[in-house]
């Protein structure tokens, strides 16, 4: 039992979930090398099969499907994404690639967000460890979860922790601050960036042997 939670939550959220649960730091690395090596080897194969044996729009995507679904899943891992969220009032959870993570809504140290058109990915980050949820995932989830976890978010600004960007205020309605960012520092455009270079070397790669 979370050691602020000694009561039984409110309608809408579920039990004590206890300290948040962690993706071990070696397992996570573990699964980026793994991931990322069987991006390379995907998209060198997808792209010798074309360079040698061509073929339509349709058969070139069934060439590199495999690379573009190793290519989403590193992805996902990278941006610590978690669907299917729930909250007891003091911890969000979700379930990410290596399976149950979460965070202290306590001890919000970071909020950040990414915009494309009106969906909105929120970067929440505790002193410890962070996810990356989309706000249909919050509302998904209920009432009850969307407005703790924005009871949070505005408490961490409110002491002075961090500034919540424009685009975060927007899912909750909240009033922003002048100095706000448009959607703060996310990382993830490096990340996602680096992701897309590894399937580019593997296509070249796969290519060149196809050529030689």
């Amino acid at each position: 039992m979370h050691p602020q939670n000694p009561y039984p939550p409110p309608p809408g959220l579920v039990a004590p979930l206890g300290p948040p649960q962690r993706v071990p730091a070696g397992a996570r690395t573990t699964a980026v090398v793994l991931l990322g090596a069987a991006l390379v080897g995907l998209s060198t194969f997808g792209g010798y099969e074309v360079a040698r044996n061509g073929g339509g729009r349709l058969q070139v995507l069934l060439w590199f499907l495999p690379a573009i679904a190793c290519l989403v899943a590193l992805t996902t891992l990278l941006q610590d994404t978690v669907y299917s969220v729930r909250s007891d009032g003091w911890v969000l959870e979700g379930t990410g690639l290596l399976g149950r993570q979460g965070i202290d809504l306590t001890r919000l140290i970071s909020v950040t967000s990414t915009a494309t058109g009106r969906a909105v990915q929120l970067v929440l980050r505790d002193d410890v460890a962070g996810v990356t949820v989309d706000a249909n995932g919050l509302r998904k989830a209920g009432p009850a979860v969307l407005d703790v976890v924005g009871r949070a978010v505005w408490a961490g600004q409110e002491q002075g922790r961090y500034v919540v960007p424009r685009a975060a205020a927007g899912v909750w309605g909240m009033p922003t601050r002048p100095d706000a960012p448009a959607t703060g520092r996310t990382g993830t455009a490096g990340k996602a960036l680096a992701v897309v270079g590894l399937l580019l070397v593997g296509t070249v790669v796969g290519v060149v042997l196809a050529l030689a």
